[in-house]
């Protein structure tokens, strides 16, 4: 008893750490998956628990100077509230369900909890010490961008300067996190129980490695449906660009098809690189080629005007395994 405390203490004072610095907060769950993969649900509950209970004091401790200053104990509160989240999430997905597939209860744990999280973007943004905080945030940033992007040009400096004021800088950036909620929330567990997983079967001797391969990953063919109807209310919101004044429940309706349609887009471009894997392994290309096929895919998808090709071409490939059968035959051992 007391060895299994030790293990969900170090666990959650590994997941602690990394969520410390600003780069390790994107690994922070891993821990917790591991002690998921060594001790089950309960030994992800144990150390998820402790450490929740660990960084609420934390931040306990950096209110006492003043514990009632405005604003502060709502974004605490808040921050101690989103990791519990996080990690009731991954746990979640941990959860065997007859044969339900592992990519649907990560999709449903990753809804679950953006759906649980919603009250708290509410009760921020009726903040108005939130509210304040975040305009100053804003003023700031594009106090700086238009420090960086100043040009001698009339013209094309009144364009950006219109585009870069808080209040723009503002509505781009909620609209955005609106859109793609649901996909971050998602990659961001996918990744956690895929890494954890994997460290987790190398830790333990007694625990067979996976021999999931990602060139093996494919999607059944109802998962064209979701693709298809999700695409189509996009495209009506988009001919329709009233939709989110029109009303609360076609705002909601907006966001979940933008929220469905870059989860769809996301899957099925996972798919066409999948195939394209495929390829490489079976000429033996994988180890030299994969890496570089990766940047270019990612540094297309960061380009301005190429971003939107590559973001509809590579799912639409992915989705056209329907019909092609581009993976035959065995891929070689990299």
């Amino acid at each position: 008893m007391g060895g299994r405390f030790l293990e969900a203490l170090l666990f959650a004072v590994s997941s602690l750490v990394l969520y410390s610095f600003g780069v390790g907060r994107v690994l922070f769950l891993v821990p917790l998956q591991v002690a998921s993969v060594r001790r089950g649900t309960a030994g992800l509950a144990a150390a998820g628990g402790i450490a929740v209970v660990g960084l609420a004091a934390i931040r306990l401790a950096g209110l006492l100077p003043a514990p009632f200053e405005e604003g502060a104990l709502l974004a605490s509160g808040t921050e101690v509230a989103v990791f519990l989240l996080l990690a009731a999430g991954l746990a979640a997905a941990n959860l065997r369900l007859g044969d339900t597939r592992a990519l649907v209860r990560l999709l449903a744990a990753a809804a679950a909890v953006c759906l649980a999280g919603a009250p708290l973007v509410a009760v921020l943004a009726a903040s108005p010490a939130i509210a304040g905080l975040v305009d100053k945030v804003f003023a700031d940033t594009s106090r700086m961008l238009q420090s960086i992007f100043a040009t001698g040009d009339s013209v094309a400096g009144t364009m950006l300067e219109a585009l870069i004021v808080p209040d723009m800088l503002k509505m781009m950036i909620r609209e955005s996190l609106l859109n793609s909620f649901v996909l971050a929330v998602f990659a961001f567990l996918a990744f956690s129980w895929w890494a954890g997983s994997v460290a987790g079967s190398r830790a333990s001797g007694s625990v067979p490695v996976p021999r999931w391969r990602f060139s093996a990953f494919r999607l059944e063919g109802w998962w064209l449906w979701p693709l298809i109807a999700s695409l189509a209310l996009v495209l009506a919101d988009l001919l329709r660009g009233d939709l989110r004044t029109s009303g609360a429940w076609l705002s909601y309706a907006s966001y979940a098809a933008w929220n469905a349609a870059l989860v769809m887009l996301f899957l099925f471009g996972l798919q066409g690189l999948a195939i394209l894997r495929f390829w490489l392994e079976k000429r033996g290309l994988a180890r030299f080629v994969w890496p570089l096929a990766v940047a270019a895919v990612l540094a297309a998808l960061v380009t301005p005007r190429l971003n939107v090709v590559a973001a509809v071409a590579l799912p639409l490939f992915g989705a056209s395994e329907n019909w092609v059968r581009y993976r035959s035959g065995s891929a070689a051992a990299t």
